[in-house]
């Protein structure tokens, strides 16, 4: 058996040197000169093995140091056990380093890098993006009173500002074409600072908000000179990245 664990060592076979605990705790400095000669020159047959195991030698652990002081120790010991000499010394070594190359070997546990988290998801795009002209809020006739929905109208801009990847807006006043020139041009005016005093309320930078009024000049619907109508009254958000 013992020359069977040999070949099996030195072939690379993957071996456990497991014994009985009986065996594995035994004083070998307490053991009679006549019963200490087979077991020293198994420990020792076993660590020679060991020295030479292509596994042993690959071990990331020290089963190969402890092999090979166990070889060193085991074999000074049998020198002196053949004359009849108990050398207590080099028998506590033997033993020491023969337990330790025989001990179950822990693995090495190596961490996995922790993976990266995923990215955001993008947001989903609104077919609110697929237009430039973001908002229109209408106002009554001679009036720059934000009409009841101008805060709806405001949440769906903000609403789509991250889809769409809108940073800045134009904001732009029109009158109809009831009115002096120069009246409706202050007109606008105000109606666009009404509305952007609204959309900063709500959180937007003053400093991504162009503000502009064109009074009659650019009428959404032809109309006669001096008609009201309720169409052309009116600012619209224009949005851009």
């Amino acid at each position: 058996m013992k020359r069977s664990l040999i070949k099996a060592l030195v072939a690379g076979t993957a071996v456990s040197f497991a014994y009985p605990a009986s065996a594995q705790m035994v004083d070998l400095t307490s053991m009679q000169v006549r019963d200490l000669r087979p077991e020293v020159e198994r420990r020792y047959d076993e660590a020679l093995a060991a020295t030479t195991n292509p596994a042993v030698l690959a071990s990331l652990g020290s089963n190969y140091m402890y092999a090979s002081e166990a070889k060193v120790w085991c074999g000074i010991a049998t020198g002196f056990l053949k004359n009849a000499i108990r050398d207590n010394q080099s028998l506590t070594r033997c033993e020491k380093y023969h337990r330790l190359m025989t001990a179950p070997v822990s693995e090495p546990v190596f961490a996995m890098p922790a993976s990266p988290p995923p990215p955001p998801p993008l947001p989903t795009r609104s077919p609110a993006c697929e237009s430039a002209l973001a908002a229109t809020v209408f106002f009554d006739w001679d009036s720059i009173v934000l009409p009841a929905n101008i805060d709806e109208t405001i949440a769906f801009v903000t609403a789509n500002m991250a889809a769409c990847g809108w940073n800045k807006f134009s904001i732009i006043g029109h009158t109809d074409r009831s009115g002096s020139d120069s009246y409706n041009d202050a007109l606008s005016m105000s109606r666009a600072d009404a509305v952007s005093a609204r959309m900063q309320a709500a959180g937007l930078s003053a400093s991504a908000l162009m503000v502009s009024g064109r009074g009659e000049a650019e009428p959404k619907v032809s109309t006669a000179d001096g008609e009201r109508n309720p169409t052309n009254r009116r600012v619209e958000i224009t949005a851009s990245n």
